[in-house]
């Protein structure tokens, strides 16, 4: 298993993976598009098996736009080695990485903490342009929870 940045047709490949985390394949793609974006791909192979989308800002914090891990490889560790690869290279473009997930997304919120990720900030009502609202473990889809990894405040975890 390797995670390698990767660009053009390679990314492209990325979008049905990535389409689990967002589902605006458009979004996807503007984000591949974006020369301040970096794709990663976990590949099996050849076969991409998981992907990230990291928007590298040396000024401001970053920010990890996607993950997705494939369904079948889920649970196997794949995720925390797409965060790690990705954390290696956060030292060349500043101290610190967001990412956001919903409220509902219990399982997403966990394993953001486990990866070393602090609570950060509330994006209140983020997802009210979600129509119908959606439910996750029977929670209201609402707001955007930020998280923040800094290297510089000597609190996280190994990933």
């Amino acid at each position: 298993m390797t995670i390698v940045a990767v660009a053009g047709a390679a990314a492209e490949r990325l979008v049905p993976i990535l389409h689990d985390a967002e589902e605006d394949d458009e979004r996807i793609r503007s984000a591949l598009r974006d020369p301040s974006c970096q794709a990663y791909a976990a590949l099996d192979g050849d076969e991409p098996v998981g992907a990230a989308v990291v928007r590298w800002d040396d000024r401001e914090p970053s920010e990890l736009l996607y993950i997705a891990v494939a369904a079948d490889r889920r649970g196997t560790g794949l995720g925390r080695r797409i965060i790690a690869a990705i954390l290696e290279e956060l030292p060349g473009h500043g101290r610190e990485l967001l990412v956001g997930t919903a409220n509902c997304a219990l399982d997403n919120i966990a394993f953001y903490q486990q990866c070393g990720f602090r609570m950060h900030s509330v994006k209140r009502d983020f997802f009210d342009y979600i129509q119908p609202p959606l439910r996750e473990h029977g929670i209201l889809m609402r707001d955007m929870i930020v998280f923040a990894y800094d290297t510089g405040d000597g609190s996280e975890q190994p990933v």
